[in-house]
């Protein structure tokens, strides 16, 4: 009798255990260890964040520098870049990458990664954090030059300003190293240079616009005959820009005078060469 009762009480506690088991096992289905949920949550939280400093550490930092300079692209803290790039263009830009310099489109709807509010999010996060002062409004900079000409070029005044204010640190031979030589012209677009001329590149010791032309700021036609002389010295047909890197990606239609494709309208390239034919211009003449 005795063995009959142990051995029906040793059943019952298997049962019970055998039910304590199953409800751990019912438990640790829905929450196996390491918690998977949980981390796909987090990762869709990141994928989905509107955070700017994690969106611009996880997609623009490795081009752009951290903290929006000492990159090798273009610096983006930069008070005169973005009181001269408006925010429109800026949006466009990220939404649709510069093919031609290996800047990717970013938006989703272009096959990037962010959506239309992490965009969003990183182009006023670049304003707010660069390109406001104290009291929260946009930076402006009175009688700056255009982001893109308006205007006819003058290549031969864009060589005199050449020699006054960038020969001795961008000429064959120059200080820091020549921006005449068809190599590097053909390598960056006539965007590109008007940019560069505009906003310098402070964080390496290239003044801008306001310092250069001996002490006298240079106006927007100064800066668009100066971007001429350089695109008049680039080879025929060398030109590495591609469709996509003008139109939307420099913020939208170009007008006429306008800088954003080597070939495109306003373009001082054709005139130029044919002008420039036997007169020996080059990098190793340096200007006059």
């Amino acid at each position: 009798m005795r063995s009959s009762r142990s051995f029906f009480n040793q059943v019952k506690r298997g049962a019970s255990l055998i039910a304590a088991c199953s409800v751990l096992w019912l438990t640790a289905g829905c929450d196996p260890p390491g918690r998977p949920g949980a981390e796909v949550s987090e990762a869709e939280s990141r994928a989905d964040t509107t955070d700017f400093k994690t969106l611009f550490a996880q997609n623009c930092q490795g081009c752009h520098g951290e903290a929006g300079k000492n990159g090798p692209a273009r610096i983006l803290n930069n008070a005169v870049y973005l009181a001269v790039l408006t925010k429109d263009t800026l949006r466009q830009i990220l939404v649709n990458g510069r093919a031609a310099y290996g800047m990717p489109a970013w938006a989703r709807s272009q096959g990037g990664p962010l959506s239309d509010k992490q965009i969003d999010a990183l182009v006023d996060g670049i304003y707010s954090h660069w390109g406001e002062d104290t009291s929260g409004k946009p930076r402006t900079l009175a009688g700056a030059p255009g982001y893109a000409s308006t205007t006819a070029a003058d290549p031969g005044h864009g060589k005199k300003l050449f020699g006054r204010n960038c020969f001795g640190c961008h000429a064959k031979g120059g200080l820091i190293g020549p921006v005449t030589e068809p190599s590097y012209l053909q390598l960056v677009s006539d965007q590109m240079l008007r940019t560069s001329i505009i906003v310098g590149r402070p964080d390496l010791g290239m003044p801008d616009y306001r310092i250069l032309n001996s002490g006298r700021p240079l106006a927007d036609q100064d800066v668009t005959d100066l971007t001429a002389y350089l695109v008049s010295l680039r080879p025929p047909g060398g030109n590495v820009q591609r469709p996509a890197d003008s139109g939307a990606g420099h913020g939208g239609d170009m007008n006429k005078g306008q800088e954003g494709s080597g070939n495109g309208p306003g373009s001082p390239r054709q005139e130029t060469n044919e002008g420039n034919k036997g007169k020996g211009s080059s990098s190793q003449q340096g200007a006059k």
